[in-house]
């Protein structure tokens, strides 16, 4: 065990190791003091003499190999997230927030957190990438994986048009907010799905998954995988069809969208045919009714 493995212990667990060593080093020093000829007070100088040489020699032996060995900073720009620590971290990335960019399925955090935070300021781009709810077999795939997992709605039945509804709902707030704030707002459509999902800003991301037992991963710009994953979602955009974001009137409240704002939306994203089979009726309802999934 090294030091950094002793550091890193629990409080209780540190007192424990440091006892035993106390505990080691007066067994020796007495059964020194008995078996020899030296008092217990020259068993006991002798023992701290020899520690102390013992630290001098660590330590010159410590700076020579630094010396010579380039130093790596483990774990700089990447640290995991306890999963009832990740709300909190998402809340701190938006704090500094100008740009975002998300790479997913549903887009439910980015329409109901990212947005409402974001949209006002000055200058503010927004990018997304969801799954195209337009394609049956990937929305129909995605639903299977939702049922095997412990996501944030665990409970909830998911099928084909269940999937597709989720991401309608993404494109038609998205389109109101394109038309009635100052964002500057970009969405494209991917023909698969990640389990993986990527939320970024210009100084960090956090890669996270739909399972809500699984630790998350934050990532600075100064990580050399920062730049990578933002090349992933660069890519998956260029990849992917962007979404005529329009069709919403303006000067309304989000709550004051009606069925014509959805259809007519829906129609300029070339999903009309979608539309009118879940209906706009359904469609508006889920729309009103969208909210951050992860508020306490």
């Amino acid at each position: 065990m090294d030091l950094e493995s002793i550091l890193a212990l629990p409080k209780q667990h540190r007192y424990t190791f440091i006892g035993l060593l106390i505990s080691l080093f007066v067994i020796a020093l007495l059964i020194d003091s008995k078996f020899s000829e030296l008092s217990l007070l020259e068993a006991f100088i002798g023992y701290i003499r020899s520690i102390a040489a013992a630290i001098l020699t660590s330590l010159f032996l410590l700076w020579v190999i630094t010396s010579f060995l380039p130093h790596q900073k483990k774990g700089e720009g990447l640290t995991e997230i306890e999963a009832q620590k990740i709300t909190k971290e998402f809340d701190e990335l938006l704090k500094s927030a100008k740009r975002w960019r998300y790479k997913g399925n549903f887009g439910r955090y980015m329409r109901g957190k990212v947005l409402p935070t974001l949209a006002n300021q000055q200058n503010c781009h927004i990018s997304a990438c969801i799954i195209d709810p337009t394609n049956n077999e990937l929305c129909d795939e995605h639903a299977r994986y939702r049922s095997q997992i412990n996501s944030i709605d665990k409970g909830s039945k998911y099928d084909a048009d269940t999937v597709a509804l989720q991401v309608l709902v993404t494109v038609v707030i998205c389109a109101w907010y394109s038309i009635n704030t100052r964002a500057t707002i970009e969405l494209y459509l991917s023909q698969s799905f990640d389990p993986v999902r990527i939320d970024s800003n210009d100084d960090a991301m956090i890669i996270t998954v739909e399972d809500r037992r699984s630790h998350a991963l934050k990532v600075t710009k100064h990580h050399f995988t920062y730049e990578h994953f933002e090349m992933s979602m660069e890519f998956a955009r260029k990849q992917g069809r962007k979404v005529n974001l329009g069709g919403v009137r303006s000067d309304i409240k989000l709550s004051e969208l009606q069925q014509q704002d959805v259809s007519t939306a829906l129609n300029l994203a070339d999903m009309s045919e979608l539309c009118q089979r879940l209906t706009p009726e359904k469609i508006l309802q889920a729309c009103l009714e969208s909210k951050n999934p992860y508020e306490n």
